[in-house]
This record gives structure tokens, sequence and C-alpha cells, in this order.
């Protein structure tokens, strides 16, 4: 018998939200913002570099907590409330779980480490690990309540980001009834 329908394959799906983020050079962007706020902060607050970078993590957190891992939905209506369950972070990569673009966001806030010189093979992996709570506890010689504060920031959002915690909420902290 002939088949009657066509046979379509379902168009990948193309989560308006978050394909932004597998742009080429967002990662570049990313981290080129993270140090130009650092660099605005420093400047227009005249604090020491350490403080500069403990408010640049601690605005990062925060930023990055509410619109990854709180606020749910898209802000697009074409995709007929399929995501409005989900955050940002789960709607990611659609759902996959130790994707690059979910390790480099993991590795972004622990790992504003020290600035050092390093040869140009490695400059491209060390730039992925430039940014976050290394950078910010050991420009403030690790004192105590500024690495209270990043520690716990980078605590909270590392954490938020385990594969384990994908769709879960605490104690039923903003979760839908």
């Amino acid at each position: 018998m002939a088949k009657l329908y066509v046979q379509a394959v379902p168009p990948p799906d193309l989560n308006k939200n978050t394909e932004w983020f597998m742009y080429p050079g967002v990662w570049t962007t990313y981290i080129l913002i993270l140090f130009f706020s650092w660099l605005v902060v420093l400047s227009v607050f005249g604090c020491s570099p350490g403080m500069a970078w403990t408010v640049v993590n601690l605005s990062h957190f925060a930023i990055t907590y509410h619109f990854f891992h709180w606020k749910k939905g898209t802000p697009f209506a074409d995709d007929q409330g399929m995501y409005n369950q989900l955050t940002w972070w789960e709607q990611m990569d659609n759902g996959k779980q130790l994707t690059r673009n979910r390790k480099f966001l993991t590795v972004v806030p622990v790992v504003l480490i020290r600035v050092k010189i390093v040869d140009l093979v490695t400059i491209h992996e060390y730039i992925e690990a430039q940014i976050g709570y290394l950078i910010a506890s050991h420009t403030t010689d690790y004192k105590h309540p500024m690495l209270f504060l990043n520690t716990i920031a980078v605590s909270v959002l590392v954490i938020a980001k385990l594969p384990n915690m994908h769709k879960v909420r605490i104690l039923g902290i903003n979760a839908e009834y």
C-alpha cells in the first residue's frame, strides 16, 4: 500500500531563550564583560582591586542566580508555554547535562583565579578560568568578611549548577503548585 502521508522530521528544538549562548564568541564576551565590570568598579568607587573583584563576584552571583536559576519560562510567546516550568539553566542545551556551555558557566564563578603570565599556547585554556571566586578571594588576601561572602556566593551558584539539582526545588522554593 502506498504511503499516504509525508514522513516529516521535526525541526531541532531551537529555544530562543538559550540559543544565543551557542554563538561563537559568547564565552569571550562573557569574560570581557566581567573584566570591564571590574575596571568600572575599580574606577568609579576607587576601591582596592580585591574589593573590586569581590563586588564583581557578588554582582555576578546576584544577576546570574536570578536570571539563570530563579526566573522561569521565556520572554517569547511562540514556544507556547513549553518552557514555563523551567529556569534558563534547565532550558540550556535542551536539558543535557555536562555540556561545554554548562561546564564553562560552572567554572566561571569558581575560578576567578589570580592573574599570572602564561605562555601563548595555553592562553585560551587559561582565559576560560579567569573569572570568579579565586581572584576575588586572593586579591582580598583571604580576609574574613570578603572570603565568607565570596564563598557563600560561589557555593550557591555551584550547587545550583550540579546535574543532580536539575529541576529540583529545595524545600519547594520557586516550585509551581
